[in-house]
């Protein structure tokens, strides 16, 4: 027998709740729709910023990189996760990434 991933065990206790609580909000049906699940969002992400901090030079990025770099990480897990052509996705992306240009010398 196979053992379930954590996406499944994750989806079923959603399940569980969705089941107990109250009707979800409109907003979170259409972050879903174009975002994808949290869970997957959540573990994709996690993978990203796991990698990004296991690199050599991570503790010598400021603050404001580190953080670029994890917002952006969150921007392409919506993107393997969610609705890959929404622009919104690659804006986000890119105005990170521009953000950091700025202070570039």
């Amino acid at each position: 027998m196979q053992r379930p991933t954590v996406t499944d065990m994750l989806r079923t206790i959603d399940r569980e709740i969705s089941e107990e609580s109250a009707p979800r909000l409109p907003l979170l049906e259409e972050r879903e729709h174009t975002h994808g699940s949290f869970e997957d969002n959540a573990i994709i992400s996690q993978m990203l910023k796991s990698a990004f901090r296991s690199t050599p030079k991570w503790s010598k990025l400021t603050e404001i990189e580190r953080e670029a770099m994890d917002m952006i990480a969150c921007k392409f897990s919506r993107i393997l996760s969610g609705k890959s052509m929404q622009k919104q996705h690659w804006e986000d992306v890119v105005g990170y990434a521009k953000l950091i240009e700025e202070k570039c010398f």
